[in-house]
């Protein structure tokens, strides 16, 4: 969990002990290029710029053309930082354990956007990263449950990616691999599959080397050294996308057992030439790429963005981005935005509003100030005048980027909150659902909508076929018990409408399907009142008949009589009815 911090707090970190060289120098200027699929920014110069945005564009390209069905529209905007140095890049770079990361690159993603940071000095190849950790975020679009020998070695392999002119080449052998996996034994494949995020071979030294180079080189054998296994590969990913469980999808697509597997990967890797395969791409000139100067002031504004999503240990040096632009341009919206995010992040949504209002207010235009714009409306508890707010700045940055699809879920809360809206809230939450699949708490309130909407199968498929497979036991239960909970709406319509006995039936069969032991207690409660109920007036409806018959069939209404003193629990219907047929087989006598 994120710490609570005030702004003051941040600002006052930030200017004792942020480091000194935390605001770039103001020298080298910033421009913006805008691709069909990313955002750029640079001080590299135009030219080295350019040569990362078409690299992306073409291996995203080249992805497309290998794999059709693959979806390549992200689900959050991607913002590309290009540095001009590592001098440049030193005070952005990546956080782990409390430490920074000694990269030349990455590509980290968060609810609100993708960030993607390279030190583009062209005396370097950072590339490599960029291409390995891009292929990261495809697959995890597309095949969450990937194992993990799969996803590095697509990585890998796709990392030494290359374009130029018009062929790009796929495969190219990395040299590292190649020659660990000639000097050391290879991990036999039934461990390598395995092998999972937190094993030895995953995370220690010399294992973890032979784990990345052996994994490279099966995915290379499988997609481009082998004919054969290379159209079988569609296969594989086509199991895997039906959540297959790993190796059965592999037999079943390759046909190939561990015994077989093991000979083949052996004799491929001790091979001299591997195979380079070649794709056909747009040229270079082809690409529409806009170029736009930036002022300082949006160039810090926009390098504070990227300290923020980077880590909460950076906040401080994003603030003092964020107080440095707006000290040259007051009005200057991503800065606003900025000292309003860090009031949301930091637990004050009431100091973020007004920030955020004004930043929106600047920046029409801007789908992510809308976005956080929205985000601060909604906490709270938000009142009929945020929620109606809040619902017009996510349709305005969904309609801005009509893939984001934290936007669209955030927009589907906000109309779900008002019943009149629940067709409009439906639509988003599965728009939302379609483009961010295996996020469990969009699956959760598309579940929760279905069952107010009265489409009770589909709120069933929802938890079964996506939070059964995707979330936690207890994201599961809470599902389950809330559909029940949807469901007793139709009980008390049933009673309603005088229908008991349907109404009884329903609190049956709900009472056995509750997960939770608190709701099946209450809903065991309400069927034995309607049992009462039920038993009540079956005793009037027979009671009275009995009464219909005295006159002129005193047997029959004995009989009833004898029926219901046998069967009525209810002490003053009982002694009514026993004092009844006393008189009447007294009169009899």
């Amino acid at each position: 969990m994120r710490p609570i911090l005030s702004l003051l707090a941040i600002l006052s970190a930030g200017l004792l002990g942020a480091p000194a060289h935390a605001l770039p120098l103001d020298r080298g200027a910033w421009i913006e290029l805008k691709t069909p699929s990313f955002v750029l920014y640079s001080d590299a110069g135009e030219k080295n710029a350019r040569r990362v945005a078409e690299s992306l564009e073409r291996l995203r390209s080249v992805l497309g053309q290998l794999n059709p069905g693959l979806k390549l529209t992200a689900p959050n905007p991607t913002y590309v930082f290009v540095f001009r140095n590592n001098d440049a890049f030193r005070p952005y770079r990546r956080i782990y354990n409390g430490r920074p990361v000694d990269s030349g690159g990455y590509f980290i993603t968060r609810p609100e956007s993708s960030w993607v940071a390279v030190n583009g000095d062209p005396r370097t190849d950072e590339e490599a990263i960029l291409n390995h950790e891009y292929l990261h975020y495809i697959l995890s679009n597309n095949y969450p449950s990937l194992p993990l020998w799969f996803n590095e070695g697509m990585a890998e392999l796709y990392s030494s990616f290359q374009a130029t002119g018009r062929e790009a080449r796929i495969g190219i052998p990395i040299p590292e691999h190649v020659y660990w996996l000639r000097q050391h034994d290879l991990i036999p494949p039934a461990r390598l599959f395995a092998i999972d995020q937190t094993a030895p071979d995953y995370n220690e030294g010399a294992r973890r080397g032979v784990f990345y180079a052996e994994s490279w080189a099966l995915v290379h054998y499988l997609l481009v050294g082998s004919p054969e296994h290379q159209k079988q590969a569609p296969d594989y990913l086509r199991e895997m996308a039906r959540d297959r469980p790993a190796p059965d999808a592999f037999r079943t697509a390759f046909g190939l057992d561990d015994a077989t597997l093991e000979q083949e990967i052996h004799a491929y890797v001790r091979k001299h030439l591997f195979e380079v395969k070649t794709v056909p791409v747009q040229p270079s000139e082809a690409l529409q790429i806009t170029r736009r100067d930036l002022p300082r002031a949006e160039a810090l504004a926009r390098l504070g963005g990227l300290l923020v999503s980077l880590d909460p240990s950076l906040w401080p040096a994003a603030a003092e981005h964020f107080q440095a632009a707006l000290a040259q341009d007051p009005e200057q919206p991503q800065a606003l935005a900025g000292r309003g995010w860090l009031e949301s992040l930091a637990g004050h949504p009431q100091e973020a509003r007004p920030w955020l209002e004004k930043a929106a207010a600047k920046a029409p235009d801007d789908f992510l100030i809308q976005y956080l714009y929205g985000l601060a409306l909604l906490a709270g508890p938000p009142g009929p005048d945020d929620l109606r707010q809040a619902r017009r700045a996510f349709a305005q940055a969904v309609a801005l980027q009509p893939d984001f699809g934290e936007a669209w879920a955030r927009l589907a809360f906000a109309q779900a909150q008002d019943d009149a809206l629940l067709p409009e809230a439906l639509r988003s939450f599965e728009t939302a659902h379609r483009l961010l699949p295996t996020h469990t708490d969009i699956a959760y309130n598309l579940a929760l909508a279905y069952a107010r909407s009265g489409q009770r199968d589909r709120a069933q498929e929802i938890i079964d076929h996506v939070l059964a497979v995707h979330g936690t036991p207890d994201e599961v239960q809470k599902a389950r018990a809330a559909l029940v909970q949807e469901k007793r709406r139709d009980v008390e319509d049933l009673i309603e409408k005088s229908d008991l006995e349907g109404a009884a039936a329903l609190l049956e069969q709900l009472a056995a399907q509750s997960p939770s032991p608190e709701q099946k207690t209450a809903l065991l409660a309400r069927l034995d009142e309607v049992r009462h109920v039920l038993a009540y007036n079956r005793f009037v409806g027979r009671y009275n008949k009995a009464m219909e018959l005295a006159g002129r069939d005193p047997k029959a209404a004995i009989a009833i009589l004898e029926d219901l003193v046998a069967t009525t629990s209810e002490p003053g219907q009982l002694e009514q009815a026993k004092k009844v047929l006393a008189s009447l087989k007294g009169e009899r006598r």
